[in-house]
């Protein structure tokens, strides 16, 4: 570690205690040592955040906080307290919380059943109503939020179940709040909400530990700052002294440069796929589309505008009321079963993986023809044969390709889903937010990926809420708003703020 990072002995005498001390610890699991002799600090009220690439031990190290995971070795302090047995039950006791990404929320209760669930409650009894209502509506007036207790939690954005969850957290008495990744899937007004709710929450003498892959938003809301690569801390120290260059440069031990696709001279004659006047009337309407040979073509808007629904109807898993989708100039019927055209979902972990199947199982799914063996029956070897070349190729960090797609970090588990996709060898890919989730290394060798399979003549269409993204990797971007496309660009004649400017203004001048 280096020599800035924050450690309790550089803590004047006489002040306050950390509101977590982690010295030294270390985990292994197997032959893999998840985490080396790992020192964090979390000051009280403040925002801390942690960073690092999928893999790195972060995940684990929240969790040993959180009492899930047993360290091998090393302390662990709370508020002063030293905890020689943490598991969940004492870590909730001393004020622990976690915010998972999935939220850990019931969609088909209330704001104000959420608000109130116990998952420690020791035995059913009978909950007043009105109770109910009445703590619901503290929690929420607590942050100012501007909810209604008795929505139907999940009629609400996401940003809003998010700050339901924090609401919770902090109505039963948590002061020391883990957030994993809980930007992910918000929109940028939304993020500014949630980050503002953060710091006013830190302000008024909550702990938060802030998980994220967007280093903006780490440099942003977080008073000190701790990189982890490879399990071991390389760097902690102030916020101030670190930006976003020098996170990513630190979590992969190199620079790491938003390139730029070198959009191809000229286009094919005829797209491989023609789309015109498709039409679903609950999200899109009389869309065109043209998809090239060895071009990547963008889909930009802002969340709800109808950008998924397109892709989703132009890879068949979505039927239209009205309009024509021809693939290498032929009417398409059952675009779903064609494994010309692949589809990569933007939740791996619910429309994606088989999580409980081997790696190699995940992969070869679209593409069993080769690995059929003698009798006309799956081969074992030939199976995983496949995987290991597309393990290889996609650089999936797995020493064995039989373990389950639940062991891999969220970066690997995406490499999966596309080697999944890339198998059958398609001819037009369609990826939803490809690189949601993971981290700023993952993102970088996704996006040479979607450059090298356009250079190898494959026809890409590209869904993201990340602006960085939709430049890095695309020739051309098409702009959505409220389900009508308003605009067209070469991706090579824009810039992030005007591309960001397009979306936010939906086509007005």
């Amino acid at each position: 570690m280096t020599s800035e990072a924050l450690t309790e002995g550089t803590r004047p005498a006489g002040s306050v205690p950390a509101a977590v001390a982690v010295r030294g610890v270390t985990k292994t699991y197997g032959r893999v040592r998840a985490l080396d002799g790992v020192d964090l600090t979390l000051r009280r009220g403040t925002v801390h955040g942690l960073v690092g690439e999928n893999g790195s031990g972060k995940s684990t190290l929240t969790k040993i906080i959180a009492g899930v995971v047993t360290p091998d070795s090393g302390s662990i302090e709370i508020d002063g307290t030293r905890i020689d047995q943490v598991d969940p039950r004492t870590s909730i006791a001393h004020g622990v919380r976690v915010i998972f990404q999935d939220l850990a929320l019931f969609p088909n209760m209330t704001v104000a059943e959420n608000l109130v669930f116990e998952g420690e409650a020791p035995m059913l009894r009978r909950v007043s109503g009105r109770a109910v209502r009445e703590h619901a509506r503290r929690a929420l007036d607590a942050l100012n939020l501007d909810i209604d207790p008795a929505a139907l939690l999940g009629d609400l954005s996401t940003a809003e179940r998010q700050l339901v969850a924090i609401a919770r957290t902090v109505s039963s008495d948590g002061r020391i709040i883990l957030m994993d990744e809980p930007t992910a899937a918000l929109t940028h007004d939304e993020i500014e909400q949630l980050l503002g709710t953060v710091r006013s929450l830190s302000e008024q003498g909550l702990s938060f530990v802030f998980i994220s892959h967007k280093l903006r938003e780490v440099a942003s809301v977080a008073d000190d700052v701790t990189v982890i690569r490879d399990g071991s801390v390389v760097s902690s120290g102030p916020a101030a002294d670190y930006d976003t260059e020098r996170i990513a440069s630190l979590m992969t031990g190199g620079v790491v440069e938003n390139v730029r696709r070198a959009t191809p001279v000229g286009t094919a004659d005829t797209p491989v796929v023609q789309v015109r006047n498709l039409t679903l009337r609950s999200s899109f309407h009389d869309v065109d589309l043209d998809l090239y040979r060895g071009r990547v073509l963008g889909l930009a808007g802002l969340v709800g505008s109808g950008r998924i629904e397109i892709g989703l109807a132009v890879a068949g898993l979505v039927e239209p009321e009205h309009g024509e989708i021809r693939l290498a100039g032929k009417v398409a019927t059952n675009l779903r079963g064609d494994r010309r055209l692949q589809y990569v979902p933007d939740d791996r972990l619910t429309e994606g993986l088989f999580l409980d199947w081997s790696i190699a199982d995940n992969i070869v799914t679209n593409n069993l023809d080769e690995a059929v063996g003698g009798g006309r029956t799956l081969s074992t070897g030939k199976i995983t044969g496949l995987a290991d070349r597309w393990r290889k190729r996609l650089s999936i960090k797995t020493p064995d390709v039989t373990n389950p797609a639940l062991s891999l970090s969220g970066g690997n588990q995406q490499r999966v889903l596309l080697a999944r996709a890339l198998a059958p060898r398609p001819e037009v890919i369609i990826l939803n937010n490809p690189t949601v989730g993971v981290d700023i290394g993952s993102r970088a060798d996704i996006h040479n990926l979607v450059r090298e399979i356009a250079d190898e003549g494959t026809s890409v269409l590209v869904i993201s809420d990340e602006p960085a993204e939709l430049l890095s990797v695309c020739d051309d971007i098409v702009f959505v708003h409220r389900g009508r496309i308003i605009d067209r660009r070469r991706a090579d004649s824009l810039d992030e703020e005007e591309l960001v400017d397009i979306i936010s203004r939906g086509g007005e001048p």
